[in-house]
């Protein structure tokens, strides 16, 4: 299977080398249509809550009714929470 995460990695590394991109699932949007990946962008040592990652997923159309964000946790192997993943997400 593709990275398609990767050349998204690639160039904001060359952006801001600070930068940090994570796959955090493979899910549907809102509006329908195919799977598509989701990710988060987040500056290097910004700390994160459950909260803010599920803002930003809401915010962009991650359908939290159809897909279980539960999974997503299980394809990163660190997500970016303060002190790790947090149980139930």
């Amino acid at each position: 299977m593709r990275n398609e995460i990767a050349p998204i990695q690639h160039l904001m590394t060359r952006l801001n080398p600070r930068l940090v991109v994570k796959q955090v699932a493979t899910a549907v949007h809102v509006d329908g249509g195919g799977t598509v990946l989701w990710g988060l962008v987040w500056l290097e040592g910004q700390p994160l809550t459950k909260k803010d990652v599920e803002a930003a997923l809401r915010e962009a159309g991650f359908d939290f009714e159809h897909s279980d964000l539960a999974q997503a946790a299980n394809l990163c192997v660190s997500l970016p929470w303060e002190g790790g993943v947090e149980e139930g997400l």
